[in-house]
């Protein structure tokens, strides 16, 4: 009878444990699905969830509060929410370059000006043939001039370098793109070409030509 009776507890030890272990994944289990369902309606971006305790990281922002089993409840967020969904805030800017107008400058004529706006201040120019996909010249740094004019506009000047962007300029054309390289932003290709004879330089190059 004391055998039976020990079995009996045993059997019973046995089965409180496996309901215990069994409750406790189905609990982490939901507090997963419940951190992954929140993420994906915050949407893609560098987002993730953090315990009150642990405080807001530098560079971040709170999108939303929570409540989280997992998370304990101490330094509560509003004195209420013991979690939150953090986002890194995004310090690269997203504007991306425009050109207004562009157009053959200098004395003969073999310089690119190009009148827009939200250019970087070390913003560059890529060139290709008015056909080709292939980039031909790239004038950065000292190889163009950058400045504001007096209506607030971003200029860019530049002296083609090559006789091969001279003859290609002359001929058919060139395509010029203006990229601003922080934020990894170029604007809509436009073809620019050398005017036969001479011509009003519009605008000049100002305040020195490259």
């Amino acid at each position: 009878m004391k055998k039976l009776f020990r079995l009996t507890v045993l059997f019973l030890l046995v089965i409180t444990t496996l309901s215990c272990e069994s409750n406790n994944d189905t609990f982490e289990e939901d507090n997963l699905l419940l951190e992954n369902e929140t993420l994906e309606k915050i949407g893609p971006g560098d987002t993730r969830i953090i315990c009150s305790i642990e405080g807001v990281p530098n560079g971040y922002v709170i999108e939303e509060y929570l409540t989280l089993p997992r998370c304990p409840n101490f330094n509560l967020f509003l004195g209420r929410f013991n979690a939150a969904v953090v986002k890194k805030i995004n310090t690269i800017p997203n504007d991306k370059p425009v050109i207004s107008r562009a157009g053959a400058g200098c004395n003969d004529n073999y310089c690119i000006w190009i009148v827009g706006s939200k250019f970087e201040d070390n913003a560059y120019v890529d060139i290709r043939t008015a056909t080709g996909s292939s980039i031909i010249g790239t004038y950065r740094g000292s190889n163009r001039v950058q400045y504001v004019n007096a209506q607030g506009q971003d200029v860019i000047t530049l002296r083609l370098h090559s006789e091969f962007e001279r003859n290609e300029f002359a001929r058919r054309g060139l395509r010029i793109w203006v990229v601003n390289p922080v934020a990894r932003k170029w604007a809509d290709g436009r073809l620019v070409k050398r005017p036969r004879g001479g011509g009003i330089i519009d605008p000049p190059c100002n305040p020195i030509c490259p």
